[in-house]
C-alpha cells in the first residue's frame, strides 16, 4: 500500500504539537506499539514468577523477531539495554596486550569515546582517532593508511552521530579481516533507517538499539557477535542464565551471544517487539526508506536556499543518512536550538563538535514540517 504519513502521523500525538526533528537522540514509539508495550511489563510485574516462563517466551520471540530484521541468527544477539552496554562488553571482554592499538573514528558519541578513553587511561592501549571523509572512498583509505602491526581493532560507528556520514563498514570489515584486526561497529543511528544485514556485513561486533530510528522500546539494546569472534572476547559479568554450573567443571559460559545476558531483567520491554515489527511490516520497510530519503533531500534542497548556512554532511545521501547536521554563519548552535524551540516549538539537537545543529528527518514527518523549520532559520539568519 503507498505510504501514507497523514495516517502514520495519528500514532504519534507529540508531532500535534511539536516539530519532533529529533529522533537521532530519541524516537517516538507509536502509541500501538507503546501500548502493547505497557501490557507487556504489566504482565510480568503484576504476575511476578508466575509470569515468568510466558515473559521469557515473548522475549524469545522478540529476539527472533529483530534477528530477522537484521538478518542473521537469534543465537549471534545478546539483548542490552542500549548500545553503550554492547560497547563496553567488547571493551571490557577483549584480553588487551602490551602495544595493542585501537583506531576509533573521530566523530563518536560519548556511548563510543568513553569506553574507548577509559580503556586507554587504565590499561595502557593506545587510542588513535582517524577522521571521517565526505566520500566513503576516502575513510577506507584514511583507516587503510593508519593501521599499523599493533592495530588490535578498528571501532566505528555505520552512521556518525555528528554529521550523519554513512562510515563503508562493509568495505573497512573485509580489509580488516584480511589484516587479522577485529572491527566493532556501533549502529545505534544505522538500525531503522538505512538497511542493515549483518550475515552478509565483515564485521566481528555490531552493537544497536531500538529506541532511536526503530521506534521502539527505551531501554532494549543489542551485541551481535559474529561466529568467528565469540571466543577473543570474554563475558564480563554473567549470573543466572549466562552459562550452567557444576561443583566438579565450575562455571562454562554459554556457547552463543546470550552468555553476556544474566538475572532478572525487565522482560516486558523485549516482549514488546513482536509488535513493533508487526507495525513496520503493516507499513512496509521499503515505503518507509523512500519517504524518508526524499524527505531528507527536500531538506537539503531547501537548506541549500540559505547562503549563511553550511552544510557538515554529505549531499548524497548514499553518502549519509536521514540525519543532516548544519551550522549558520554568526548564530551558536546552541542559541539556535533553543530559540526554534521557544519560539517556534522545532525539537533538534546541538552538535558542539561543529557548533551546529543536527536535524532527523524520518517516517512521520512532512515537507510542511521542513518548511517550517527552514522559515524558522531564514528568520535567525536575518536577525543575527
Amino acid at each position: 500500500m503507498p505510504f501514507d504519513v497523514g495516517t502514520v502521523r495519528l500514532e504519534f500525538p507529540l508531532v500535534r504539537e511539536v516539530v519532533y526533528l529529533n529522533t537521532g537522540t530519541a524516537g517516538l514509539c507509536p502509541l500501538s506499539v507503546a501500548e502493547k508495550l505497557w501490557e507487556s511489563i504489566r504482565a510480568f510485574e503484576v504476575g511476578g514468577e508466575v509470569e515468568w516462563p510466558e515473559a521469557v517466551r515473548r522475549m524469545e520471540e522478540g529476539r527472533e523477531r529483530l534477528a530477522q530484521f537484521l538478518h542473521t541468527d537469534p543465537s549471534r544477539l545478546a539483548f542490552t539495554r542500549n548500545a553503550t552496554d554492547g560497547v563496553n562488553l567488547v571493551v571490557e571482554g577483549i584480553a588487551w596486550r602490551p602495544g595493542d592499538e585501537v583506531l576509533l573514528s573521530a566523530e563518536e558519541h560519548p556511548a563510543m569515546l568513553f569506553p574507548w578513553t577509559y580503556l586507554a587511561q587504565r590499561k595502557g592501549v593506545r587510542l588513535r582517532r582517524f577522521p571521517v571523509g565526505m566520500t566513503p572512498q576516502e575513510t577506507l583509505e584514511t583507516v587503510q593508511q593508519m593501521a599499523t602491526e599493533a592495530t588490535r581493532l578498528v571501532a566505528t560507528s555505520h552512521v556518525s552521530s555528528v554529521t550523519g556520514k554513512r562510515i563503508p563498514v562493509a568495505e573497512i570489515g573485509r580489509w580488516c579481516r584480511e589484516a587479522g584486526i577485529l572491527t566493532l561497529v556501533d549502529g545505534a543511528q544505522a538500525v531503522g533507517q538505512i538497511p542493515v544485514a549483518l550475515e552478509t556485513l565483515p564485521v566481528d561486533y555490531y552493537v544497536g538499539n531500538v529506541h532511536k530510528w526503530l521506534h521502539g522500546p527505551k531501554g532494549v539494546g543489542f551485541l551481535a557477535v559474529s561466529p568467528d569472534a565469540l571466543e577473543p572476547l570474554e563475558p564480563t559479568w554473567v549470573g543466572a542464565g549466562s552459562g550452567s554450573y557444576s561443583p566438579e567443571k565450575g562455571f562454562r559460559p554459554r556457547s552463543d551471544a546470550r552468555c553476556f545476558e544474566y538475572g532478572t531483567r525487565d522482560f516486558g520491554r523485549y516482549g514488546a517487539l513482536p509488535a513493533l515489527f508487526d507495525w513496520y511490516q503493516r507499513l512496509g520497510w521499503e515505503e518507509i526508506w523512500r519517504w524518508m530519503q526524499y524527505l531528507t533531500r527536500y531538506l537539503r534542497t531547501r537548506l541549500g536556499e540559505l547562503p549563511a548556512v553550511r552544510s557538515h554532511t554529505p549531499l548524497l545521501f548514499e553518502y549519509s543518512s536521514a540525519m543532516t547536521t548544519v551550522s549558520v554563519e554568526g548564530v551558536g548552535g546552541q542559541r539556535l536550538v533553543d530559540r526554534l524551540w521557544e519560539l517556534h516549538a522545532i525539537r533538534l539537537r546541538y552538535v558542539p563538535e561543529v557548533d551546529g545543529i543536527r536535524i532527523s528527518t524520518t517516517l512521520f514527518n512532512t515537507r510542511a514540517e521542513v518548511d517550517r523549520l527552514v522559515e524558522a532559520l531564514a528568520q535567525e539568519c536575518r536577525a543575527k
